[in-house]
């Protein structure tokens, strides 16, 4: 995926024309895909230390509705314990005595193709809804 989200502009352009019966479809697929990568996530910036020990249960993920889009937003929750404070792990330069997690970038990148599978199948049972009646 490119880092410019180019791709993710594109494809919502794409989204824009697909029957609004694929709503119910969609905001399936973007719960499983946003549980799957907060689950990813998770797993991935576990640390077994200090304040931080408790980053990893911090991440969670919120579906949204604004404006009749959808969105999930996922990542550490600021208003748990480590949530605020531990998120520099994922970019750390190691000056910190650890080295860059990117379990966020990792969890995104392993569940794109299963995200776009998921959309694929939303529409495409949207539209065969539409065209069985």
């Amino acid at each position: 995926m490119a880092d410019d989200f180019s791709e993710l502009l594109e494809l919502a352009a794409d989204l824009s024309a697909v029957p609004a019966e694929a709503n119910r479809n969609v905001v399936k697929a973007m719960k499983v895909t946003a549980h799957n990568i907060d689950d990813d996530w998770s797993q991935g910036a576990t640390v077994s230390r200090g304040y931080a020990a408790s980053y990893a249960s911090s991440i969670d993920y919120t579906i949204k509705y604004p404006g009749g889009a959808i969105e999930a937003e996922i990542g550490p929750s600021l208003g748990k314990t480590a949530g605020a404070s531990a998120g520099f792990l994922e970019d750390a330069p190691g000056g910190v005595a650890a080295a860059p997690q990117h379990a966020g970038r990792d969890a995104l990148e392993a569940n794109e193709g299963d995200f776009v599978r998921g959309l694929e199948i939303a529409i495409f049972d949207a539209l065969a809804e539409g065209v069985d009646g």
